[in-house]
Protein backbone atom coordinates (compact mmCIF):
# COMPACT_ATOMS: atom_id res chain seq x y z
CA UNK A 1 0.00 0.00 0.00
CA UNK A 2 1.20 2.99 -1.19
CA UNK A 3 1.88 5.50 1.96
CA UNK A 4 0.14 9.00 1.77
CA UNK A 5 2.30 12.00 2.76
CA UNK A 6 -0.36 14.82 2.49
CA UNK A 7 -3.11 16.16 1.18
CA UNK A 8 -1.90 17.41 -1.82
CA UNK A 9 -3.80 20.02 -3.81
CA UNK A 10 -6.32 19.94 -1.11
CA UNK A 11 -7.69 23.16 0.68
CA UNK A 12 -10.04 23.68 3.39
CA UNK A 13 -13.66 23.28 2.36
CA UNK A 14 -12.12 21.36 -1.15
CA UNK A 15 -13.04 17.86 -1.63
CA UNK A 16 -10.76 14.96 -2.61
CA UNK A 17 -10.08 15.71 -6.13
CA UNK A 18 -10.88 12.35 -9.17
CA UNK A 19 -7.23 12.94 -10.51
CA UNK A 20 -3.43 14.17 -9.34
CA UNK A 21 -1.90 15.93 -12.18
CA UNK A 22 2.05 14.77 -11.34
CA UNK A 23 4.05 16.70 -12.97
CA UNK A 24 8.45 16.58 -12.72
CA UNK A 25 10.74 19.60 -13.34
CA UNK A 26 13.82 20.43 -13.87
CA UNK A 27 14.92 23.46 -14.95
CA UNK A 28 12.20 23.40 -16.63
CA UNK A 29 10.96 27.29 -16.67
CA UNK A 30 10.87 27.31 -20.93
CA UNK A 31 8.27 25.00 -20.55
CA UNK A 32 6.30 25.28 -17.49
CA UNK A 33 4.04 28.28 -18.50
CA UNK A 34 2.85 26.50 -21.92
CA UNK A 35 2.35 23.41 -20.38
CA UNK A 36 0.67 25.01 -16.98
CA UNK A 37 -2.07 26.39 -19.80
CA UNK A 38 -3.00 23.65 -21.40
CA UNK A 39 -4.12 22.36 -18.38
CA UNK A 40 -6.19 25.40 -17.03
CA UNK A 41 -8.02 24.79 -20.48
CA UNK A 42 -9.39 21.13 -19.55
CA UNK A 43 -12.84 19.94 -20.03
CA UNK A 44 -12.37 17.70 -17.63
CA UNK A 45 -11.95 20.16 -13.83
CA UNK A 46 -11.94 17.46 -11.34
CA UNK A 47 -8.24 17.94 -10.72
CA UNK A 48 -5.17 18.81 -8.96
CA UNK A 49 -1.57 19.53 -10.34
CA UNK A 50 1.60 18.86 -8.79
CA UNK A 51 5.31 20.16 -9.47
CA UNK A 52 7.35 18.08 -8.03
CA UNK A 53 11.02 20.29 -8.55
CA UNK A 54 14.19 18.52 -8.89
CA UNK A 55 16.02 21.13 -7.13
CA UNK A 56 15.39 23.46 -9.84
CA UNK A 57 18.36 26.64 -10.70
CA UNK A 58 16.47 28.21 -13.50
CA UNK A 59 13.74 30.25 -11.74
CA UNK A 60 10.92 27.79 -11.87
CA UNK A 61 9.90 28.00 -8.55
CA UNK A 62 9.55 31.65 -7.87
CA UNK A 63 7.66 31.72 -11.05
CA UNK A 64 5.43 28.82 -9.35
CA UNK A 65 5.09 30.62 -6.69
CA UNK A 66 4.18 34.07 -8.16
CA UNK A 67 2.04 32.75 -11.19
CA UNK A 68 0.65 29.73 -10.47
CA UNK A 69 -0.42 29.64 -6.72
CA UNK A 70 -3.16 27.40 -7.37
CA UNK A 71 -0.30 24.54 -8.46
CA UNK A 72 0.93 22.87 -5.20
CA UNK A 73 4.85 22.54 -5.24
CA UNK A 74 7.16 19.76 -3.79
CA UNK A 75 10.54 20.82 -3.53
CA UNK A 76 13.31 18.45 -3.87
CA UNK A 77 16.70 19.08 -2.07
CA UNK A 78 18.73 17.05 -5.38
CA UNK A 79 18.02 15.91 -8.91
CA UNK A 80 16.62 12.55 -8.37
CA UNK A 81 15.70 12.42 -12.02
CA UNK A 82 11.97 11.24 -13.11
CA UNK A 83 11.47 8.18 -11.17
CA UNK A 84 12.10 9.67 -7.62
CA UNK A 85 10.19 13.14 -8.88
CA UNK A 86 7.09 11.27 -10.03
CA UNK A 87 7.55 8.90 -6.73
CA UNK A 88 7.10 11.89 -4.49
CA UNK A 89 3.95 13.02 -6.16
CA UNK A 90 2.28 9.52 -6.34
CA UNK A 91 2.91 9.36 -2.59
CA UNK A 92 1.84 13.28 -1.51
CA UNK A 93 -1.61 12.19 -3.70
CA UNK A 94 -4.83 11.02 -2.12
CA UNK A 95 -6.48 11.09 -5.54
CA UNK A 96 -8.34 7.50 -6.98
CA UNK A 97 -6.31 8.12 -10.11
CA UNK A 98 -3.03 10.08 -10.93
CA UNK A 99 -1.62 11.07 -14.45
CA UNK A 100 2.37 11.64 -14.78
CA UNK A 101 2.88 14.56 -17.28
CA UNK A 102 6.17 15.80 -18.87
CA UNK A 103 6.66 19.78 -18.22
CA UNK A 104 7.77 19.59 -21.98
CA UNK A 105 3.95 19.05 -23.34
CA UNK A 106 1.17 20.89 -24.64
CA UNK A 107 -1.72 18.43 -23.73
CA UNK A 108 -5.36 18.90 -25.83
CA UNK A 109 -8.41 20.89 -24.26
CA UNK A 110 -10.23 17.30 -23.72
CA UNK A 111 -7.11 15.45 -23.18
CA UNK A 112 -7.58 14.11 -19.39
CA UNK A 113 -11.85 13.84 -19.85
CA UNK A 114 -10.46 11.08 -22.44
CA UNK A 115 -8.05 9.55 -20.38
CA UNK A 116 -10.67 9.45 -17.35
CA UNK A 117 -13.22 8.54 -19.66
CA UNK A 118 -11.44 5.60 -20.97
CA UNK A 119 -11.02 3.95 -17.55
CA UNK A 120 -14.33 4.50 -16.11
CA UNK A 121 -16.08 3.67 -19.14
CA UNK A 122 -13.64 -0.27 -19.01
CA UNK A 123 -12.55 -1.50 -15.53
CA UNK A 124 -10.71 -4.31 -16.75
CA UNK A 125 -7.99 -2.06 -17.83
CA UNK A 126 -6.10 -0.05 -15.59
CA UNK A 127 -3.68 2.28 -17.12
CA UNK A 128 -4.27 4.59 -19.86
CA UNK A 129 -1.76 5.54 -22.65
CA UNK A 130 -1.99 8.98 -24.61
CA UNK A 131 -1.23 9.76 -28.25
CA UNK A 132 1.56 11.29 -27.76
CA UNK A 133 2.87 13.88 -31.07
CA UNK A 134 5.71 15.53 -32.07
CA UNK A 135 5.62 18.96 -30.63
CA UNK A 136 6.00 20.83 -34.07
CA UNK A 137 4.49 18.35 -36.74
CA UNK A 138 1.60 17.26 -34.56
CA UNK A 139 0.93 14.79 -37.93
CA UNK A 140 3.22 12.55 -36.53
CA UNK A 141 3.72 10.24 -33.59
CA UNK A 142 5.44 10.25 -30.82
CA UNK A 143 3.85 7.60 -28.66
CA UNK A 144 0.81 5.74 -28.95
CA UNK A 145 1.89 3.73 -26.08
CA UNK A 146 4.43 1.89 -25.84
CA UNK A 147 6.42 -1.55 -26.97
CA UNK A 148 9.10 -4.09 -26.45
CA UNK A 149 11.46 -5.41 -29.21
CA UNK A 150 13.23 -8.62 -28.39
CA UNK A 151 15.64 -8.19 -31.83
CA UNK A 152 16.91 -4.66 -29.60
CA UNK A 153 16.57 -5.97 -25.79
CA UNK A 154 14.59 -2.63 -25.44
CA UNK A 155 11.44 -0.88 -25.54
CA UNK A 156 10.10 2.00 -27.87
CA UNK A 157 7.17 4.41 -28.84
CA UNK A 158 5.08 2.61 -30.95
CA UNK A 159 4.51 4.08 -34.11
CA UNK A 160 7.50 6.32 -33.60
CA UNK A 161 7.68 8.74 -36.73
CA UNK A 162 4.48 7.67 -38.39
CA UNK A 163 1.69 9.46 -39.72
CA UNK A 164 -0.64 9.87 -37.06
CA UNK A 165 -4.02 9.07 -38.57
CA UNK A 166 -2.62 5.34 -39.08
CA UNK A 167 -3.37 5.02 -35.15
CA UNK A 168 -6.60 6.42 -34.37
CA UNK A 169 -8.31 2.73 -33.03
CA UNK A 170 -8.08 2.24 -29.43
CA UNK A 171 -7.04 -1.11 -28.48
CA UNK A 172 -4.54 -3.00 -25.75
CA UNK A 173 -0.70 -1.92 -25.72
CA UNK A 174 2.34 -3.62 -23.85
CA UNK A 175 2.64 -0.05 -21.82
CA UNK A 176 2.18 3.73 -21.80
CA UNK A 177 4.86 5.96 -22.05
CA UNK A 178 4.74 7.81 -18.62
CA UNK A 179 5.29 11.38 -20.13
CA UNK A 180 1.52 11.54 -20.50
CA UNK A 181 -0.53 8.56 -18.72
CA UNK A 182 -2.71 7.84 -16.56
CA UNK A 183 -2.96 5.59 -14.08
CA UNK A 184 -5.66 4.10 -11.10
CA UNK A 185 -3.88 4.84 -8.04
CA UNK A 186 -4.91 0.77 -7.05
CA UNK A 187 -1.74 0.32 -9.76
CA UNK A 188 0.89 1.56 -7.76
CA UNK A 189 -0.44 -0.34 -4.50
CA UNK A 190 -0.07 -3.62 -6.43
CA UNK A 191 3.13 -3.30 -8.52
CA UNK A 192 5.07 -0.55 -6.48
CA UNK A 193 6.41 2.49 -7.70
CA UNK A 194 8.70 3.68 -10.24
CA UNK A 195 12.66 1.89 -9.68
CA UNK A 196 14.46 4.67 -8.84
CA UNK A 197 17.58 3.23 -9.45
CA UNK A 198 16.66 4.19 -12.94
CA UNK A 199 17.09 7.59 -12.19
CA UNK A 200 16.10 8.33 -16.16
CA UNK A 201 15.45 6.67 -19.36
CA UNK A 202 13.71 2.88 -19.00
CA UNK A 203 11.70 3.48 -15.82
CA UNK A 204 8.70 3.12 -17.62
CA UNK A 205 9.56 -0.08 -19.26
CA UNK A 206 10.39 -1.51 -15.90
CA UNK A 207 6.64 -0.40 -14.68
CA UNK A 208 4.85 -1.50 -17.80
CA UNK A 209 6.56 -4.99 -17.99
CA UNK A 210 5.99 -5.55 -14.08
CA UNK A 211 2.28 -4.20 -14.55
CA UNK A 212 1.72 -7.13 -16.92
CA UNK A 213 3.30 -9.58 -15.04
CA UNK A 214 1.24 -8.79 -12.52
CA UNK A 215 -2.03 -9.10 -14.43
CA UNK A 216 -2.26 -5.28 -15.10
CA UNK A 217 -3.73 -3.60 -18.81
CA UNK A 218 -3.26 -0.84 -20.65
CA UNK A 219 -5.78 1.03 -22.70
CA UNK A 220 -4.22 3.27 -26.27
CA UNK A 221 -6.68 6.14 -25.91
CA UNK A 222 -5.93 7.99 -29.08
CA UNK A 223 -8.34 10.90 -28.16
CA UNK A 224 -6.41 11.58 -26.03
CA UNK A 225 -4.01 14.05 -27.49
CA UNK A 226 -0.62 15.80 -26.31
CA UNK A 227 1.83 17.19 -28.28
CA UNK A 228 5.79 16.92 -26.91
CA UNK A 229 8.82 18.67 -27.10
CA UNK A 230 10.75 14.96 -27.56
CA UNK A 231 13.91 14.88 -25.16
CA UNK A 232 13.64 18.73 -24.42
CA UNK A 233 15.23 17.89 -20.65
CA UNK A 234 17.10 15.31 -21.83
CA UNK A 235 19.35 17.22 -23.91
CA UNK A 236 20.58 19.69 -21.43
CA UNK A 237 22.33 16.59 -19.70
CA UNK A 238 25.91 15.02 -20.80
CA UNK A 239 25.38 12.44 -23.77
CA UNK A 240 27.96 10.40 -22.92
CA UNK A 241 26.50 9.90 -19.31
CA UNK A 242 22.91 9.82 -21.35
CA UNK A 243 24.28 6.97 -23.59
CA UNK A 244 25.78 5.09 -20.45
CA UNK A 245 22.57 5.16 -18.26
CA UNK A 246 20.21 4.45 -20.96
CA UNK A 247 22.17 1.10 -22.28
CA UNK A 248 22.49 0.13 -18.30
CA UNK A 249 18.51 0.76 -18.05
CA UNK A 250 17.83 -1.66 -20.91
CA UNK A 251 20.12 -4.59 -19.24
CA UNK A 252 18.21 -3.88 -15.78
CA UNK A 253 15.54 -4.68 -17.47
CA UNK A 254 16.67 -7.62 -19.39
CA UNK A 255 18.06 -9.05 -16.18
CA UNK A 256 14.60 -8.06 -13.29
CA UNK A 257 11.88 -8.35 -15.42
CA UNK A 258 12.31 -10.81 -18.75
CA UNK A 259 10.71 -14.46 -18.49
CA UNK A 260 13.10 -17.00 -18.47
CA UNK A 261 11.96 -18.27 -22.30
CA UNK A 262 12.70 -14.82 -23.27
CA UNK A 263 16.48 -14.22 -21.02
CA UNK A 264 17.33 -17.83 -23.28
CA UNK A 265 17.42 -15.67 -25.88
CA UNK A 266 19.73 -12.73 -24.85
CA UNK A 267 23.29 -14.33 -25.60
CA UNK A 268 22.31 -15.07 -29.51
CA UNK A 269 20.95 -11.39 -29.58
CA UNK A 270 23.63 -9.82 -28.47
CA UNK A 271 26.43 -11.65 -29.96
CA UNK A 272 24.37 -11.08 -33.24
CA UNK A 273 24.35 -6.96 -32.68
CA UNK A 274 28.15 -7.10 -31.61
CA UNK A 275 28.90 -8.70 -35.05
CA UNK A 276 26.86 -5.88 -36.77
CA UNK A 277 28.94 -3.42 -34.77
CA UNK A 278 32.27 -5.13 -35.30
CA UNK A 279 32.01 -7.79 -38.15
CA UNK A 280 29.78 -6.42 -39.93
CA UNK A 281 30.56 -2.89 -40.25
CA UNK A 282 29.63 -1.22 -42.78
CA UNK A 283 32.44 0.42 -44.99
CA UNK A 284 31.60 4.05 -44.56
CA UNK A 285 32.40 3.62 -40.91
CA UNK A 286 35.91 1.88 -41.40
CA UNK A 287 37.60 5.36 -40.95
CA UNK A 288 36.14 5.79 -37.29
CA UNK A 289 36.59 2.18 -36.65
CA UNK A 290 38.74 2.48 -33.33
CA UNK A 291 36.51 4.93 -32.15
CA UNK A 292 33.69 3.27 -32.76
CA UNK A 293 35.19 -0.33 -31.14
CA UNK A 294 35.80 1.95 -27.68
CA UNK A 295 32.60 2.84 -27.74
CA UNK A 296 31.17 -0.72 -27.86
CA UNK A 297 33.69 -1.91 -25.20
CA UNK A 298 32.21 0.91 -23.16
CA UNK A 299 28.47 0.35 -23.66
CA UNK A 300 28.94 -3.52 -23.27
CA UNK A 301 30.28 -2.57 -19.44
CA UNK A 302 27.18 -0.43 -19.40
CA UNK A 303 24.85 -2.95 -20.16
CA UNK A 304 27.24 -6.13 -18.40
CA UNK A 305 26.24 -3.85 -15.02
CA UNK A 306 22.73 -3.14 -15.93
CA UNK A 307 22.14 -7.52 -15.99
CA UNK A 308 23.97 -7.79 -12.71
CA UNK A 309 21.53 -5.73 -11.23
CA UNK A 310 18.28 -7.02 -12.61
CA UNK A 311 19.33 -10.17 -12.15
CA UNK A 312 19.82 -10.00 -8.22
CA UNK A 313 16.43 -8.54 -8.14
CA UNK A 314 14.51 -10.97 -10.41
CA UNK A 315 13.17 -12.00 -7.09
CA UNK A 316 11.36 -8.70 -5.91
CA UNK A 317 9.23 -9.67 -9.44
CA UNK A 318 8.40 -13.20 -10.50
CA UNK A 319 7.28 -14.66 -7.23
CA UNK A 320 4.33 -12.66 -7.16
CA UNK A 321 2.98 -13.22 -11.19
CA UNK A 322 -0.35 -13.22 -11.95
CA UNK A 323 -0.74 -13.16 -15.47
CA UNK A 324 -0.18 -16.77 -17.61
CA UNK A 325 3.80 -16.78 -19.03
CA UNK A 326 1.81 -17.74 -22.07
CA UNK A 327 0.62 -14.07 -22.49
CA UNK A 328 4.10 -12.60 -20.82
CA UNK A 329 5.67 -14.00 -23.59
CA UNK A 330 3.39 -13.34 -26.40
CA UNK A 331 3.44 -9.74 -25.63
CA UNK A 332 7.16 -8.96 -25.21
CA UNK A 333 8.07 -11.03 -28.04
CA UNK A 334 5.71 -9.96 -30.78
CA UNK A 335 5.74 -6.02 -29.15
CA UNK A 336 2.48 -5.88 -29.70
CA UNK A 337 -1.12 -7.68 -28.84
CA UNK A 338 -4.47 -8.43 -30.61
CA UNK A 339 -6.10 -5.53 -32.42
CA UNK A 340 -9.36 -6.10 -29.83
CA UNK A 341 -9.92 -4.38 -26.62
Amino acid sequence: MIQVQSDVGLREGDSMPRVTVVIPNWNGLVHLPECLEALACQTFTDFAIVVVDNASSDGSLAWLASERPDVTIIRRQDNGGFAKAVNEGIRASVSPMVALLNNDTVADPRWLEELVAALESRSAYDIAASLMLFYDRPDLVNAAGDVFRVRHLNAANRGFGDPADGYDAPRRVLGACAGAALYRRQVFDDVGLFDEDFFLMHEDTDFNIRALVLGKRCLYVPTARIRHKLSATIRTMPSAELQRMRIRNEGIVVGKDLPWELLALVPFVRLWRLALATVFMKPSHWPSARKRLRRVRRNARAWNEGVRIGLSRRGELWPRRRASRFEIVRWLLKGDGPTSF
